[in-house]
Parts: C-alpha cells; structure tokens; sequence
C-alpha cells in the first residue's frame, strides 16, 4: 500500500489534487477541518472517530456516474463481510438498517481521478442526528471491526474496482443486486425539481431509470429517497 498519514488536513481530497501524482496513492487522516461529502454537504471528521481517506487514480473515460457506483461497490464490498445488513444506495452510499455509514465523493482533473472514503467508525447516533440523512456508525450497529484491517482490505478493493472500470468489465449488475431501491416508489430532488416514481433499474451508464407518471427519466445526479409504505 501506498499511503501518506496525516493527523490533520483540511480535506484528504484537497491533498490529494496537491500531491505530486501517483496512481495507487492513498492519503489517510485522522481529523478533517473541512471535509466534503455529495452535494456541498461537509463530512462529520473529528479525530480517530472514522477512516476519511482519498485515493489518487488514474483517469477514466467512463463518465463519473459508472465510476461512483464501482467505488461504492468497493467499499460495500470491503464492508460486507463483517455482518449482514449492509446494503448499497444510488449512486454510491452504503447503509445499514436504514442508515447511512460510509460515502464516496468522487472528483475528475486534469490529470487524475479522486476517490474520496468516508466510513464512519465510532460515532454515536445522537452525534450524527444532527445530519440531513439519517447516519449512523460500524460500533454503534455492533459490527466488530480493525481500522487497519479495514484499510487495507478498503485499498485493495478500490484498486480493483478502478482496474474493472478501465478495462470496461465493471457490471452495474455488481451495484444493482445489492441495491434494494430497484422496485420501490421513491421521491427524487433534481435541480431544484421534486418528483416521485418507481426505480426500474440502473442502465449500463451508471444512470438510475425511474418510472414517472410523465415517462422514463435517466438520472445521473440527484437527491433519491424510498416512499415509505402506507
């Protein structure tokens, strides 16, 4: 593994737009004064209560949207084994019992590709409730975990996940058999614009495929919540 600790930074994905580049590099921090998450939220990053974790890559040519699930995947994938209940979220969050645990911000430049990792470790619920999604942690669902363990299998399954994207055998199949939204109702934001719809599936871009009563709509951003049943 390559990797580069800090016990302080602003946001790992800043540092890592910063650093010389080397396809593989993983900077790793124990606190972050500013860290990011989808859509202009920050990233909850006090001190040695999570992995917040970026990863600088090479390039792709799939669009972002494709990429996003793969390295959710990857991290569903790095999360799994450890108890059941975990499940994945378009377009790249993982959850368990119905609450958000870790978060991928993927960002494009000129000469690289940043994955960014947020698993929440140690945090209480009460911590987190302050959050626009409910969110909880790995100790606060009893999942029993080694943060360097989990490093280390979190490196290697992103890795591969960026191999299979670039050579073109990355299958959203991987992303869409353990994404129980395929088939619910669900409520969508998109620029500024509310609309409800059934998901019918995820197609080979990476875009989710809503039902809506004025036709099919691709969606390859947006705000995707499930309808509670009555």
């Amino acid at each position: 593994m390559m990797l580069v600790r800090l016990e302080r930074v602003d946001s790992t994905n800043e540092e890592a737009k910063r650093v010389p580049f080397r396809h593989g590099l993983c900077i790793v921090a124990d606190e972050q004064t500013g860290g990011k998450g989808r859509r202009g939220r920050r990233w909850l990053s006090k001190k040695g209560m999570g992995i917040y974790a970026s990863f600088v890559l090479k390039p792709i040519r799939e669009n972002l949207t494709l990429a996003s699930l793969a390295f959710g995947w990857a991290v569903f994938k790095t999360l799994s084994p450890l108890k059941e209940g975990f499940y994945l979220k378009w377009p790249n969050d993982v959850y368990i019992n119905g609450r958000k645990v870790a978060g991928i911000l993927p960002e494009l430049t000129k000469d690289r590709l940043i994955v960014g990792v947020g698993i929440n470790l140690y945090y209480s619920k009460r911590e987190l409730s302050s959050f626009p999604v409910p969110a909880t942690s790995l100790a606060a669902e009893g999942v029993k975990f080694d943060r360097e363990n989990l490093l280390r299998e979190l490196y290697r399954n992103v890795l591969d996940a960026h191999s299979l994207i670039e050579s073109g055998r990355f299958s959203v199949e991987l992303f869409e058999k353990n994404c129980p939204m395929v088939g619910r109702e669900v409520r969508v934001e998109e620029n500024g614009k509310l609309f409800t719809g059934k998901v019918l599936g995820i197609d080979f871009e990476g875009a989710l495929i809503v039902e809506t009563e004025e036709g099919l709509k691709r969606l390859f951003s947006g705000e995707v919540t499930v309808r509670e049943e009555k």
